[in-house]
């Protein structure tokens, strides 16, 4: 997700320079890897990931990226990190925490559109971009948790308010998904986020604030504890 900032140049440059000349370290057995849009990406060393790893005590590979898409990602910006089926990449992973969804649908929301476009990510048959990357995922042995998003601030609308029913039947979908499926995990972020306390959210009421990452990042933790137990 995003609240609509466009890069300055100089950091989309620098962004290039960085994704040419490295490739991500994949550290020891156990690590977490997280993939994803704005959601996951926010507050860097204290964003969602690093809480997730923290809380269990492992280590993380974060490659979640602000304006990052599920969908229809080609080319240039898909080699930028900005489709996040291509972020993922295979390694000894213990799981692959991701978000993604709200890119795709947010110019649709509120219009005759974006049904298909919902329908695209996840649809009442259970089919859809985050099911086959899922899929893809879970074929290298990793387990998945898919985050879904929470409510927006109660304190004042913003962009992405019109999603939020779309957001709801995602969620909905996603959970009856999760619940026959071995090794998949989804965290519905509304347990751990109060819609009515504008400290979980950043300024724009759309992104985590530090504090908002950390809770969700520790809910997410308790719900990979929880599924590694059974």
């Amino acid at each position: 997700m995003t609240g609509g900032y466009v890069w300055p140049m100089r950091r989309v440059l620098a962004f290039v320079f960085l994704l040419t000349a490295c490739s991500p370290d994949i550290p020891q057995d156990g690590a977490i890897l997280a993939i994803g849009d704005s959601v996951m990406a926010w507050n860097g060393d204290a964003g969602i990931p690093e809480a997730t790893a923290s809380a269990l005590g492992r280590p993380v590979v974060d490659r979640s990226q602000s304006l990052a898409r599920l969908t229809a990602e080609n080319g240039l910006a898909g080699s930028l990190g900005f489709d996040i089926t291509r972020q993922f990449v295979p390694g000894p992973w213990s799981w692959v925490i991701f978000t993604g969804g709200g890119n795709d649908i947010r110019d649709a929301c509120a219009t005759p559109a974006v049904d298909a476009l919902r329908d695209e990510l996840i649809d009442a048959n259970l089919n859809g971009e985050i099911p086959a990357l899922i899929r893809r995922i879970r074929a290298t042995g990793a387990g998945v948790a898919f985050v879904g998003y929470y409510d927006g601030a109660a304190a004042s609308p913003t962009g992405f308010t019109p999603c939020q029913p779309e957001f709801d039947i995602i969620n909905a979908r996603m959970t009856r998904y999760a619940a026959t499926r071995p090794g998949v995990v989804f965290l519905d972020a509304a347990v751990a986020i109060d819609p009515d306390d504008a400290g979980n959210y950043d300024p724009d009421l759309i992104h985590p604030s530090p504090r908002g990452s950390v809770q969700i990042g520790q809910a997410l933790a308790a719900a990979i504890r929880a599924a590694e137990g059974d």
